[in-house]
């Protein structure tokens, strides 16, 4: 879709915005127009619209239109869904604005930060051009050859470590800054709000959670087909998610209290991480983090957790746990070397550092399979059968709170189960 200076678009995104925008990046660039489509497939995406957005124009070289060139740029657009009832559902203006806040305090503070110490800027996450509460203009990583992995299929080996290594160094951030800055940092993370397991969200989210730990135990039950030995898995599986109790203990573990307490990413599942690839496609040769709608203050374990047990395999875990936890701590014992020297409450050494790590994940660990329960009918589902964003609701109604519609699957099933065995044998559930 075309627009020009005097057409409407879907993104709500008009020339003049975009020309406002471009003049405090290069005020040689003149916006003439721009073309959008949707930034994201169906399933992809919930609590926001995504948009590309090809803007178009030209370069006038100091005012000299005789050197006048043609000129484009790749952007996402990120807003408010139109509907207020999906607005409401998913708490999504609340979610806005920490990712906001995260682009337009956290990052410039902790950037600012690093390059004074360091001299180096953290990369793995898009370029934010313009900020306000309804609307993120970002950079499109796509046009650097980004791109999403198959949500279905989860991640390998690789992929799971480039992520890891990527979120120790954004880890490490928050415990350098942290360590020097205490007040500073205690301001940053004070305006951070909690988009999902905070205790005054348990009447919102009630049904929603009873659906989905209904399901789950439901899918663990039938997985094991009643075999003998299914029985303390299930019944293990049947105490965590014990009614409102679950919701509750979600809460606990999202403000409990560790040493290493950072800003997390918050949602590190398959579609908020973006990889670059060798000319083979064998090697990933970069990794991006996206989408910063759920940070929150808490243990890094929350985060790991997150992404082992919502976006790996049960044979993944089994063989490469331990080396992946080791991967991580290495990589973020690097990362504060290079501010100078470890925060005292991250140990005296890297061992010490290490073992932080391991403790945090033992009793975090289950964390990961209280967002399975949300994650794995999403990320396993078809693309015809996830929730359209880009259609609105018969009735836009307010004040609903949400309900899942994706039906479980065989594959979700399996990945459930898995997720209960391995953490009933490992002593964490």
């Amino acid at each position: 879709m075309g627009i020009d200076q005097d057409t409407p678009s879907k993104s709500n995104l008009s020339v003049k915005l975009l020309a406002d925008v471009f003049a405090e990046i290069d005020p040689h660039v003149q916006v003439e127009s721009f073309e959008e489509t949707q930034g994201s497939r169906r399933g992809d995406n919930y609590t926001a619209a995504l948009f590309r957005i090809r803007v178009k124009g030209s370069v006038v070289p100091d005012g000299n239109t005789a050197k006048r060139s043609k000129w484009e740029c790749s952007l996402i657009c990120k807003r408010l869904p139109d509907s207020q009832a999906r607005r409401d559902a998913y708490r999504s203006e609340t979610l806005f604005r920490n990712e906001v806040h995260f682009y337009t305090k956290i990052v410039r503070e902790l950037l600012s930060f690093q390059q004074r110490r360091t001299r180096e800027s953290f990369s793995a996450i898009p370029r934010c051009y313009f900020a306000r509460n309804d609307l993120l203009i970002l950079e499109d990583l796509c046009a650097k050859e980004f791109c999403m992995p198959n949500r279905q299929e989860g991640l390998s080996l690789q992929q799971t470590e480039s992520v890891l290594a990527e979120l120790a160094h954004f880890h490490a951030l928050s415990l350098a800054y942290k360590a020097e800055h205490r007040r500073e940092f205690d301001l940053l993370t004070a305006s951070i709000e909690e988009g999902i397991f905070a205790a005054s969200n348990l009447e919102w989210f009630r049904n929603y959670y009873r659906h989905l730990t209904r399901n789950a135990v439901d899918m663990v039950s039938q997985s094991f087909q009643d075999a003998e030995d299914g029985r303390l898995y299930v019944q293990r599986l049947r105490d965590f998610v014990d009614t409102d109790e679950f919701f509750m203990r979600m809460v606990d573990l999202v403000r409990g209290s560790s040493e290493l307490a950072v800003i997390c990413h918050g949602d590190c599942w398959t579609n908020n991480f973006l990889y670059r690839y060798s000319a083979d496609r064998k090697l990933v040769s970069g990794v991006c983090l996206v989408d910063f709608q759920l940070i929150r203050y808490g243990s890094p374990a929350l985060d790991i957790a997150n992404l082992i047990f919502c976006c790996t395999d049960h044979t993944l875990r089994k063989e490469h746990l331990p080396s992946l936890l080791k991967l991580y701590g290495q990589e973020l014992a690097k990362a504060l070397k290079k501010f100078g020297s470890y925060p005292s409450f991250c140990g005296s050494c890297e061992e010490e550092l290490l073992e932080k790590i391991q403790e945090d994940f033992k009793k975090y660990a289950r964390f990961g399979l209280g967002l399975a329960m949300d994650i794995l009918p999403i990320s396993t589902c078809s693309a015809d059968q996830a929730p359209d964003l880009y259609v609105l609701p018969a009735e836009d109604a307010t004040n609903l709170a949400p309900e899942l519609n994706v039906p479980p699957n065989e594959i979700c099933g399996r990945k459930m189960r898995d997720i209960v065995v391995d953490l009933v044998d490992n002593g964490w559930l």
